[in-house]
């Protein structure tokens, strides 16, 4: 195997899903058409390392770009030749019915998770584990139903609530934990994302990160919105909102251009004020 073909294998282990585009995002390959030609080999094999999605061409999104994912060789690979853990690998056990409804969402998902991943690396800080809303555990053959397949992300309320965030990661920089919850908003409901974020607001005031990660500080939950409009008003109804009024520091917002432009500055609080993306939180 080539290098870049076990490094483009890595990335999948943790993205899960990638397009051609999120490869060169990744500073991989320089161009999509390099993708097709280096990947094809892992995906003709007997046993195909990884494997591709495609989609036909919908009235709502037009054409968009095929999506790879790794396979259960693929995860044989990594564990047998390059000492991975099996519990430590994102892949794909089955074909699967992906998604295009969710494909924007998903998609974006993942863009947040390389602009993150590429951040830590470059001030030499690790990813301890991200998990995604797509990421599925548990088992529906045995009898006790709290064990059935069910969101990994999922969050349990005192009151029997639930939500799943988009993204939860955990990582240090300097010997310094960090804990993360991540929410890609789409579409131009200001309501829903306040709902929402009620549910965020109402976990960080139960021991829930503590329960479920040993995590004993209240993590960030950082908001990417489609439409920078509905980011800004979403700012300004959550700053009338007096259930938030202690909490404006745990609640970081950007917009998916934003978000290209600069993965770590000019994040905005419920305040207004200008963060970068760990800066500390007045209170903990």
């Amino acid at each position: 195997m080539k290098e870049k073909q076990e490094i483009a294998i890595k990335h999948l282990s943790s993205a899960k899903f990638l397009t051609s585009s999120q490869f060169v995002d990744l500073n991989l390959y320089k161009n999509r058409g390099d993708v097709t030609n280096a990947l094809k080999q892992l995906l003709d094999a007997k046993r195909p390392l990884i494997g591709k999605k495609n989609f036909q061409p919908n009235p709502s999104y037009g054409k968009v770009e095929s999506i790879y994912y790794l396979t259960k060789f693929g995860k044989d690979y990594l564990v047998n030749n390059l000492n991975y853990k099996s519990d430590q690998i994102k892949y794909v056990n089955k074909d699967i019915d992906l998604f295009l409804n969710d494909y924007d969402h998903r998609k974006q998902t993942i863009d947040f998770y390389i602009k993150l991943s590429q951040w830590i690396e470059n001030i030499d800080g690790r990813i301890i584990f991200c998990n995604y809303y797509f990421d599925k555990v548990g088992n529906n053959r045995v009898k006790n139903k709290n064990k059935h397949v069910h969101a990994l992300n999922r969050i349990e309320l005192k009151n029997g609530d639930s939500f799943i965030p988009d993204i939860i990661t955990l990582f240090s920089i300097d010997e310094r934990e960090y804990l993360f919850l991540f929410e890609q908003h789409n579409g131009n409901s200001v309501i829903r994302l306040q709902e929402q974020l009620q549910l965020h607001l109402q976990s960080l005031s139960e021991d829930t990160y503590e329960n479920k990660f040993g995590f004993k500080k209240s993590p960030r939950i950082a908001i990417v919105c489609e439409n920078e409009n509905v980011k800004n008003n979403a700012i300004k109804r959550l700053r009338q909102d007096k259930l938030f009024d202690n909490s404006h520091n745990f609640f970081i917002f950007k917009c998916n251009e934003e978000l290209q432009q600069n993965f770590n500055e000019n994040w905005s609080l419920i305040s207004g004020e200008k963060v970068s993306f760990t800066q500390p939180k007045s209170k903990d």
